[in-house]
């Protein structure tokens, strides 16, 4: 029963994930084993060519949080003899990265509040 809750949570986290990312004007879609023919590890496939691993839950180290909440936008780290890695937080991921002339045209961009009350 474990191996199916966490694989079910994991699909969530992934599925969860293209939705904020296409929120922003990015694309993604889930990375499927079986249709890619296991040729593409990973779990999503963003703007059509990174491949991006989606973990959740207690695995993320606590550290990761902590050392983001100083203000910094991007957090670089290296473990001994490994290559370097990048975090940084999702929204300024999105709006940083998201294509700009689609951004402009993205119904959620053009949305004011205000006109709504």
């Amino acid at each position: 029963m474990a191996g199916r809750y966490s694989r079910n949570k994991g699909r969530r986290l992934e599925q969860e994930l293209v939705n904020l990312l296409k929120d922003g004007a990015i694309s993604a879609h889930r990375i499927s084993m079986v249709e890619s023919g296991h040729a593409l590890k990973g779990d999503l496939l963003v703007q059509s060519k990174w491949k991006a691993e989606v973990k959740g839950g207690a695995q993320v180290p606590k550290f990761l949080y902590k050392a983001r909440k100083d203000g910094e936008e991007i957090l670089f780290m290296r473990r001994d003899r490994e290559k370097w890695l990048v975090c940084m937080d999702l929204e300024w991921f999105i709006e940083n990265l998201a294509d700009k002339t689609e951004l402009e045209n993205h119904p959620l961009k053009n949305s004011d509040p205000e006109e709504e009350n």
